[in-house]
């Protein structure tokens, strides 16, 4: 029997994720519901988890704070994140790699989430630090990417731009490796609220920061590894506006 718990603080998703679960997934066995993360921790300690269905922001409160609860070796068990917040949320989960569903919760993404879960795809203490570092700060340090089963962290400062290529996105770094990972460039663009961020081209997101030259007649802008990226042609005087005074 897989054994899971709920930290939620809205009764009615509460039934809902229950009824789901019961109807559905009958080795599915939900112990417990708490709506307050340090009371779940306790729980966890002296429990043995499969995994557990998380709210991002409870009653004054992150849900995210439940790796302030727990050890490295405590956080052993599979996350389902719910949310309400939208579209932020998309894309700071999308830069984590970490799935979740929205609220209100549909009945087959909950599914899918679950089935998911139950083949083991763990999300790792790095990826939940960096996501609580996404949801509660301005400043975005690292990004997960995933590629088959394997998992980079890679330190934003490294990137140099992405290409969009049809649903994959290209990442370019400082150190000369290309990681392609199976997303949308969209899924990215929580990026340009960095300020070294910019979409100049619906195609590119380039970190000006590593920008080698710019060709002001060609709309040009070169990067540090010798990439040529065009400017769009509506975006060429406000890229100029901004980053040439």
């Amino acid at each position: 029997m897989i054994k899971c718990i709920i930290i939620e603080d809205e009764p009615q998703a509460v039934t809902l994720l229950k009824t789901i679960v019961n109807n559905k997934f009958p080795n599915v066995e939900i112990l417990a519901d708490f709506d307050k993360v340090s009371v779940a921790a306790e729980f966890i300690k002296k429990n043995k988890i499969d995994f557990v269905f998380l709210d991002v922001q409870l009653n004054g409160e992150l849900g995210l704070d439940i790796i302030n609860y727990l050890n490295k070796d405590e956080l052993n068990f599979e996350i389902i994140f719910t949310t309400a917040y939208g579209s932020f949320a998309v894309e700071a989960f999308s830069l984590c790699d970490i799935d979740f569903v929205l609220k209100p919760i549909n009945e087959d993404r909950l599914s899918e989430a679950i089935n998911r879960v139950l083949k083991k795809h763990q999300v790792s203490l790095e990826q939940l630090k960096i996501l609580q570092e996404v949801s509660t700060t301005d400043k975005i340090e690292k990004i997960v990417l995933s590629m088959n089963e394997k998992k980079i962290i890679v330190n934003v400062n490294d990137i140099i731009f992405l290409k969009a290529d049809n649903v994959y996105t290209e990442f370019y770094l400082n150190n000369g490796i290309k990681h392609v990972v199976s997303k949308p460039l969209k899924e990215y663009e929580l990026l340009l609220s960095q300020r070294t961020f910019y979409k100049p081209h619906r195609s590119f997101i380039i970190n000006t920061s590593a920008v080698k030259a710019y060709q002001k007649a060609a709309g040009e802008i070169e990067m540090n590894n010798n990439f040529k990226v065009n400017l769009s042609r509506d975006k060429k005087k406000e890229f100029e506006d901004i980053y040439l005074k």
